[in-house]
């Protein structure tokens, strides 16, 4: 289980303790900056022993916004992506410790097996990695695990991957 994290514009304290008692983790006010949230994250994690506090400037932030179908990577080098390659990359990015089936990335794209081949995934994940490829300074693996799906795994030990949909 990861964590929940509110970003609302309502400061009050009755709409904080709401928030809080209904299950979140954190509630943030906006305007906030991506600092920030990464810097929750990471405490969130931390705190679940699922991320070890690494040494200063070594977290890459990986920021996919959904709505314009763009990737940013840790230096802000940018990378256009398809709505089909954007449902993809986000349900990876949910699920950052367990592999995803290619059933599960099916359904992420709202397409039946019985309707679509499902080798129709490995040709969305080698788009991915071939626009991965041409960045310069960053770079994650979309890997294979054998038998259980894919997964998006970091260079530096502490990669972190966002989905917005603002």
């Amino acid at each position: 289980m990861l964590g929940i994290v509110v970003i609302a514009e309502n400061t009050g304290s009755v709409a904080h303790e709401m928030v809080l008692h209904d299950g979140a983790d954190y509630f943030l006010h906006k305007p906030i900056k991506d600092s920030v949230v990464l810097a929750t994250v990471c405490s969130f994690l931390r705190r679940l022993h699922i991320l070890h506090a690494p040494a200063a400037n070594t977290i890459e932030a990986w920021a996919l916004y959904r709505r314009n179908g763009t990737l940013i990577s840790p230096s802000n080098e940018r990378i256009a992506l398809s709505d089909k390659e954007c449902a993809v990359l986000t349900t990876l990015f949910l699920s950052p410790y367990f592999p995803v089936s290619a059933e599960h990335l099916l359904r992420a794209l709202n397409i039946t097996a019985e309707l679509f081949d499902p080798h129709r995934i490995d040709t969305i994940i080698y788009r991915i990695r071939k626009k991965l490829n041409r960045l310069t300074h960053a770079r994650f693996e979309i890997r294979n695990i054998y038998g259980r799906g894919f997964l998006c795994v970091g260079m530096k030990e502490g990669t972190v991957f966002y989905v917005w949909d603002g």
